[in-house]
């Protein structure tokens, strides 16, 4: 066990909710609820074969409260709700209330793709150090996949444009500060159509099974059919 090392699955909008989730460019709202229900399960798929080994908080918005798939509601899992409008204050909430109790904190982005348990161990190893660290996971299309820190900077926090999160705006605000500054890199965040298409480039390949299971590949599956026209 390492009850010192924790996990938070962070979504920055309502993931479930088909009243407030916001359309994914030129989805639909049943096909948006779909793809980032599957971003979400993957996650927690990945998670949960890690579980004896951290601890992990699964971060919502309010309005998805009632809407959370059984999946996730039948494990007990640490839930924690929050209005993601107000993202600083979201996370700054998330902090407050975990970071102190944890000595290394790795913040993963729902909407992220990629990331290993190889890949979580080694974040893990990156923090675990006497001097204050943090660790960024850059994705393919210079946004951010998950953020780690072994200590909780409040100003660092206050600072950084959680509505605009991307590396060439987090890097110059995360340098500020004395921190050993480790860079991971490859991930993939879903924000537009041409992460989309990268995601069907990266499940094509054999390697994706080691963060993205058979079972979620035919979730995503069902979206490249339904969409093959944005894959060209």
């Amino acid at each position: 066990m390492k009850p010192d090392s924790i996990i938070y699955l962070v979504a920055t909008t309502p993931l479930f909710n088909a009243n407030d989730i916001p359309a994914f460019e030129a989805f639909d709202k049943e096909n948006t609820l779909l793809l980032y229900s599957a971003l979400t399960l993957n996650h927690y798929e990945n998670l949960k074969l890690i579980s004896d080994t951290y601890n992990s908080v699964f971060c919502f918005d309010e309005k998805d409260t009632e809407h959370i798939p059984e999946i996730i509601t039948s494990d007990h899992l640490d839930t924690f709700f929050a209005d993601t409008s107000k993202k600083t204050n979201y996370l700054k909430k998330l902090a407050d209330k975990y970071s102190s109790k944890h000595l290394n904190n790795l913040i993963i982005f729902s909407n992220s793709i990629g990331i290993s348990q190889s890949d979580i161990s080694k974040a893990f190893n990156l923090l675990s150090m006497e001097d204050e660290a943090i660790v960024i996971g850059k994705s393919q299309n210079n946004g951010i996949a998950f953020l780690g820190f072994n200590s909780f900077n409040n100003n660092l926090f206050q600072e950084v444009d959680w509505d605009n999160l991307h590396f060439e705006n987090l890097l110059p605000m995360v340098n500020k500060h004395e921190n050993f500054v480790h860079v991971m890199n490859n991930y993939i965040s879903i924000s537009k159509l041409s992460d989309f298409k990268q995601l069907y480039t990266e499940l094509s390949k054999k390697e994706s099974l080691s963060y993205c299971n058979q079972e979620m590949h035919e979730k995503f599956t069902h979206l490249f059919i339904e969409y093959k026209e944005f894959l060209k």
